[in-house]
Protein backbone atom coordinates (compact mmCIF):
# COMPACT_ATOMS: atom_id res chain seq x y z
CA UNK A 1 0.00 0.00 0.00
CA UNK A 2 0.91 3.38 -0.84
CA UNK A 3 1.34 6.31 1.58
CA UNK A 4 -0.50 9.16 1.32
CA UNK A 5 2.30 11.52 0.27
CA UNK A 6 3.48 9.44 -2.58
CA UNK A 7 -0.19 9.93 -4.00
CA UNK A 8 0.32 13.57 -3.61
CA UNK A 9 3.47 13.94 -6.03
CA UNK A 10 1.57 11.84 -9.09
CA UNK A 11 -0.83 12.67 -11.66
CA UNK A 12 -4.69 12.08 -10.74
CA UNK A 13 -4.88 9.02 -13.43
CA UNK A 14 -1.69 7.39 -12.12
CA UNK A 15 -3.00 7.53 -8.60
CA UNK A 16 -6.07 6.25 -9.59
CA UNK A 17 -4.53 3.38 -11.79
CA UNK A 18 -2.55 2.23 -8.87
CA UNK A 19 -4.99 2.44 -6.67
CA UNK A 20 -7.25 0.61 -8.56
CA UNK A 21 -4.23 -2.04 -9.17
CA UNK A 22 -3.19 -2.20 -5.44
CA UNK A 23 -6.72 -3.47 -4.69
CA UNK A 24 -9.18 -6.40 -4.90
CA UNK A 25 -12.71 -5.11 -6.04
CA UNK A 26 -15.04 -5.52 -3.35
CA UNK A 27 -12.60 -5.57 -0.63
CA UNK A 28 -13.17 -2.09 0.31
CA UNK A 29 -16.42 -1.73 2.28
CA UNK A 30 -17.10 1.88 1.83
CA UNK A 31 -16.25 1.21 -1.60
CA UNK A 32 -16.59 -2.16 -3.41
CA UNK A 33 -16.20 -1.03 -6.51
CA UNK A 34 -13.08 0.24 -6.50
CA UNK A 35 -10.15 -1.81 -7.54
CA UNK A 36 -9.65 -4.63 -10.31
CA UNK A 37 -11.34 -8.30 -10.32
CA UNK A 38 -8.25 -10.16 -9.44
CA UNK A 39 -10.56 -13.13 -8.24
CA UNK A 40 -10.78 -13.91 -12.13
CA UNK A 41 -6.87 -14.79 -12.45
CA UNK A 42 -7.14 -16.88 -9.00
CA UNK A 43 -9.20 -19.76 -10.85
CA UNK A 44 -7.23 -22.99 -10.94
CA UNK A 45 -7.99 -23.74 -14.97
CA UNK A 46 -6.59 -20.24 -15.56
CA UNK A 47 -2.85 -20.59 -16.80
CA UNK A 48 -1.55 -17.21 -15.83
CA UNK A 49 -0.21 -15.27 -18.81
CA UNK A 50 1.80 -12.06 -18.16
CA UNK A 51 0.71 -10.87 -21.76
CA UNK A 52 -2.81 -11.72 -20.88
CA UNK A 53 -2.56 -10.01 -18.01
CA UNK A 54 -1.59 -7.39 -19.66
CA UNK A 55 -4.63 -7.07 -22.15
CA UNK A 56 -6.37 -7.93 -18.74
CA UNK A 57 -5.14 -4.91 -16.90
CA UNK A 58 -5.73 -2.38 -19.83
CA UNK A 59 -9.17 -3.43 -20.46
CA UNK A 60 -9.95 -3.08 -16.79
CA UNK A 61 -8.21 0.29 -16.82
CA UNK A 62 -10.24 1.55 -19.73
CA UNK A 63 -13.78 0.35 -18.30
CA UNK A 64 -12.65 3.55 -15.40
CA UNK A 65 -11.97 5.87 -18.27
CA UNK A 66 -7.57 5.53 -17.96
CA UNK A 67 -6.33 5.26 -20.79
CA UNK A 68 -2.76 3.06 -20.92
CA UNK A 69 -1.04 4.11 -23.83
CA UNK A 70 1.81 1.81 -23.25
CA UNK A 71 2.63 -0.98 -20.71
CA UNK A 72 4.59 -4.20 -19.81
CA UNK A 73 4.32 -6.72 -17.49
CA UNK A 74 7.14 -9.30 -16.10
CA UNK A 75 6.90 -11.95 -13.27
CA UNK A 76 9.03 -13.01 -10.95
CA UNK A 77 7.77 -15.73 -8.29
CA UNK A 78 5.00 -13.99 -6.62
CA UNK A 79 5.69 -10.82 -7.19
CA UNK A 80 4.35 -8.59 -10.50
CA UNK A 81 5.92 -5.76 -11.88
CA UNK A 82 4.09 -3.42 -14.17
CA UNK A 83 5.61 -0.62 -16.28
CA UNK A 84 3.04 1.87 -17.89
CA UNK A 85 2.65 5.16 -19.35
CA UNK A 86 -0.89 6.83 -19.22
CA UNK A 87 -2.51 9.47 -21.81
CA UNK A 88 -1.53 13.08 -20.33
CA UNK A 89 1.51 12.05 -18.35
CA UNK A 90 5.43 11.84 -19.70
CA UNK A 91 7.07 9.34 -17.51
CA UNK A 92 6.71 6.09 -17.64
CA UNK A 93 5.48 4.73 -13.79
CA UNK A 94 5.95 1.39 -11.88
CA UNK A 95 3.47 -0.11 -9.91
CA UNK A 96 4.54 -3.85 -7.77
CA UNK A 97 2.27 -6.47 -6.42
CA UNK A 98 2.64 -9.62 -4.58
CA UNK A 99 -0.07 -12.21 -4.99
CA UNK A 100 -0.26 -15.73 -3.40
Amino acid sequence: MASLSGYLGKGRNVARFENNFQTNQGSLYYAPSIGFDFDYWYMPEVNFNAAAFNTWIINESVKRSIMVLNSKVEVEGFTLKMSYTLAGTADTQYVTGSYT
